[in-house]
């Protein structure tokens, strides 16, 4: 007999991933329309990003279970999962309207104002899909490394970092009509960078001395527990410090693997902050209450099975 789970798997992880940093690829392209000049970042990037927000969809669905009922998911208005959907559904209708404007064969692709309008609403989704995360996972209370709105600003954060790197390499690869934003994405993710790793060293100190002990404990996973070396290595060497450095080159080549970096480094970053929340406040009486629970070896169950 199964029990229900009490953590989430590597699908969610993947889900945070592709829709956070799609939705922030539409909140760039959509401020760089308005305030730089038109269809700035690469067509590219425009598609792509309701595209990573439909992928992060996809495995969300696949996480919450029976997938062919995965409608139900949007007829609950008081449930934070329904608000979450319907703006990833928002999203990506928006997104692949508003990228639908860099492709001149399109009859509507020299409307301006239409144009910026959709801009105007992929930002505003955008940023309400990207800061999602960070929202369901601190109004866990019984999850002690996620408690909290820090949790919010971290997700924000990865988000705007990733979406940025996914837009310098589609520039690479499909560049846009006007080279100014990609010449400047990479000094934007260098400051994000740096700033990412602020804010990570100083959620995790604030958590360690100043909170709770069971956050206490949590919070020292990430430096002395099982998945510290993920973190130091995976998350801050090699998806802060290291592109950190390779953005500042104008090198074509530097510029790529920067940016893929910092995308392996948004990945692992939700995985590890999705694994961290095993670590939970149990209710008085709630261990106890599945520990009578029966597993499946019981002899009576055994007999009932014959």
């Amino acid at each position: 007999m199964k029990h229900k789970h009490d953590a989430w798997g590597w699908m969610l992880a993947v889900d945070f991933f592709f829709a956070g940093m799609g939705a922030a690829m539409l909140v760039i392209a959509g401020i760089t329309d308005l305030f730089v000049g038109e269809i700035t970042t690469s067509v590219l990037g425009n598609f792509l990003a309701p595209i990573f927000v439909a992928i992060g969809a996809c495995f969300l669905i696949l996480e919450l279970g029976r997938p062919f009922q995965a409608w139900r998911v949007f007829m609950n208005p008081k449930a934070i999962l329904t608000f979450g959907a319907w703006n990833m559904l928002l999203a990506i209708g928006f997104g692949i309207i508003y990228a639908s404007f860099g492709v001149k064969a399109f009859p509507w692709s020299d409307m301006v104002v239409l144009r910026q309008i959709f801009a105007v609403l992929s930002i505003i989704v955008g940023l309400v899909v990207a800061t999602y995360p960070g929202v369901l996972l601190a109004r866990h209370k019984s999850r002690p490394f996620w408690n909290g709105p820090g949790m919010m600003v971290l997700f924000l954060t990865s988000s705007l970092v990733t979406a940025a790197a996914a837009h310098i390499f589609c520039g690479l690869l499909m560049p846009a009509p006007t080279e100014v934003v990609l010449a400047k994405l990479s000094y934007l993710v260098v400051a994000l960078l740096f700033f990412q790793i602020i804010i990570w060293l100083g959620y995790i100190m604030i958590k360690i001395t100043g909170t709770t002990e069971r956050e206490a404990k949590a919070a020292e996973r990430w430096l002395k527990g099982d998945i510290a070396g993920s973190f130091k290595i995976g998350f801050l060497v090699c998806g802060n410090v290291l592109p950190l450095i390779l953005l500042l080159f104008a090198n074509t080549t530097a510029q790529a693997v920067g940016a893929l970096l910092v995308l392996l480094g948004g990945l692992i970053m939700r995985h590890l902050a999705v694994k961290a929340g095993e670590d939970r406040t149990w209710l008085p009486g709630e261990l106890k209450y599945y520990s009578k629970l029966p597993t499946g070896d019981e002899e009576f169950l055994k007999a009932w099975k014959c």
